[in-house]
């Protein structure tokens, strides 16, 4: 078989935005613009979802199960799906388990680099052991030395914006975006804004350390909590920080890059591949808060010319490396090759 025309499910158990959803909204449009038939099926239904429902081509395409691994085994063994593309460790195992029993093929790809409580890293490790066995993708260097050592790293991608970023736009906050767990540092990000007073910081997010980080916060912290898009929020700010101690490659990165808007990071993961130092943003050693500050404070006192040189070589660096149209026939491949082994691969 080939990939052409193929009927792709997206599979995954998801009812926040996020990385991983924003992710598959990418990968579903771009297959769909590669003549491909694509469904994005949730494993259990937790009510309107402010990705999948966000806007009417994915609204389209998106299935709801009742979370049962039955559901999702009639779905496709009456259905000519021809690949079911998992996101996600319950995904990961409930989706093998049912490409197995309805003779389907099946890739899995792991976004993540949390390692998570007792019961999270119990599944993970469930999800990574029966995935040895498939086709899999990571995101990253550092995610497939702990899944396996056949999984291909294809790095995360973004669907380019409509429109060219734009740096007129008055931008100020310096921002955390993302889970508040202590994998991600939202500790770190507060710490760092009591160093500097001076400056609007800004975390969206929510997360089990809410309560700790909303205790501790400085009056020059604003807390945004979840929200459902970026999108709206991207031009108010100047500065993204990943103050993770641990990670893959997030997408939040490439997503504030593509915009213009200059990261700084710990040199953690796969970050380096998308913030190039002093080009497109800041690489600290791990875990210098010192430097971290000082460069806070060299990314919000760029001059304007600084700034759009900055911002220019990110755009570019996204659009050539990172976009749909460059990360997808990665993606084929790997398709083909589960394809060419099937669904009874050992």
């Amino acid at each position: 078989m080939t990939t052409e025309n193929l009927k792709i499910v997206l599979l995954l158990d998801s009812r926040d935005y996020g990385g991983i959803e924003t992710h598959v909204a990418n990968l579903a449009k771009g297959l769909h613009k590669s003549g491909h038939s694509v469904q994005i099926i949730l494993l259990n239904n937790y009510g309107e979802h402010p990705v999948f429902e966000s806007e009417e081509f994915l609204r389209s395409i998106l299935i709801k199960l009742d979370g049962s691994i039955n559901a999702l085994y009639k779905l496709l063994k009456n259905s000519k799906v021809s690949l079911v593309h998992t996101h996600g460790y319950k995904a990961g195992i409930i989706g093998r388990i049912s490409c197995k029993l309805t003779h389907k093929a099946v890739v899995s790809t792991f976004h993540s680099g949390e390692k998570g409580n007792i019961k999270i890293r119990l599944y993970s490790w469930f999800d990574r052991i029966t995935a040895h066995f498939y086709p899999c993708i990571c995101v990253s260097k550092q995610i497939k030395k702990s899944v396996n050592s056949t999984a291909e790293v294809i790095q995360n991608f973004v669907e380019l914006p409509a429109k060219s970023f734009k740096t007129t736009i008055p931008a100020t906050q310096v921002a955390f975006v993302g889970r508040l767990s202590y994998e991600k540092g939202p500790d770190v990000f507060i710490r760092l804004a009591k160093q500097l007073p001076q400056y609007t910081f800004s975390i969206y997010g929510d997360g089990p350390m809410l309560d700790e980080i909303s205790a501790t916060a400085s009056d020059n912290v604003e807390l945004a909590g979840h929200v459902t898009s970026m999108i709206p929020h991207w031009p108010k700010i100047s500065l993204l920080c990943i103050t993770s101690r641990e990670e893959g490659l997030p997408l939040v990165a490439i997503e504030a890059l593509v915009r213009g808007i200059p990261v700084i990071s710990f040199d953690i993961g796969g970050i380096s591949s998308v913030v190039i130092n002093d080009l497109s943003g800041w690489l600290i050693a791990p875990f210098n808060e010192k430097s971290f500050i000082e460069s806070i404070k060299q990314g919000q006192t760029l001059s304007k010319t600084q700034r759009s040189k900055m911002s220019l070589f990110s755009y570019l660096h996204i659009r050539n490396n990172f976009s749909c149209n460059t990360v997808i026939p990665q993606i084929f491949n790997v398709y083909q090759k589960a394809l060419i082994r099937g669904p009874h691969a050992k």
